[in-house]
């Protein structure tokens, strides 16, 4: 059994996609949560990494604190946090990810190989990633604008989960960020999450 450049491509796709699946689960806020735990959950803000001082440790906290304090200041204050860290990394595998699959598609709808219903499959696939690309830019840049100093969004299959950062997340800003998201996406209010980091 041969393998000609259609069905290479097709491979191609199905990989891409299954990275970008396996990206999404591994950034999911949610991942190990039982069904239970995510409906007793819905609607709740989760923090990540959140450090709890208990009397007998916020004593040594607070001085290596201090004692960091003046080296930190000796520091570049240009210098990323893990946040911004994080932000950009994410930004940019999300990026090389949809970036591959674009290329794909262009390379299935140019193809001589190609038929008919291949190519506008691949066309539909096309314009389905750049929708996708346009709404998280979208929902990223109206969360910012309420307040909020940095924002991701994940969009896959009709689900988003959203990272947030720089102000508490409380109830109100909660309900905002998923309307802006059904608003942007058209994705149902109990398949938005949001995490804030």
């Amino acid at each position: 059994m041969s393998f000609g450049k259609k069905e290479l491509v097709l491979s191609a796709l199905v990989i891409a996609v299954g990275t970008a699946v396996y990206l999404n689960w591994q950034f999911d806020p949610g991942r190990g949560n039982s069904k239970a735990k995510e409906d007793d959950d819905l609607g709740v803000a989760h923090y990540v990494n959140a450090e709890i001082a208990t009397p007998d440790n916020a004593r040594s906290e607070v001085s290596s604190r201090r004692e960091n304090t003046s080296s930190a200041d000796s520091v570049s204050s240009s210098m990323p946090t893990d946040e911004e860290n994080y932000f950009a990394k994410v930004r940019l595998e999300r990026k090389q990810i949809q970036d591959d699959l674009i290329e794909l598609a262009k390379e299935v709808i140019e193809s001589t190989d190609t038929n008919a219903k291949g190519r506008k499959e691949a066309v539909e696939h096309l314009n389905k990633m750049t929708d996708i690309i346009q709404q998280q830019a979208n929902v990223e840049n109206l969360i910012i604008a309420k307040g909020f100093d940095d924002c991701v969004a994940f969009i896959q299959n009709d689900e988003c989960s959203v990272v947030v950062t720089g102000q508490e997340l409380k109830s109100d800003l909660l309900i905002a960020i998923k309307d802006i998201v059904m608003g942007q996406t058209g994705i149902e209010f109990d398949k938005i999450r949001v995490t804030q980091i």
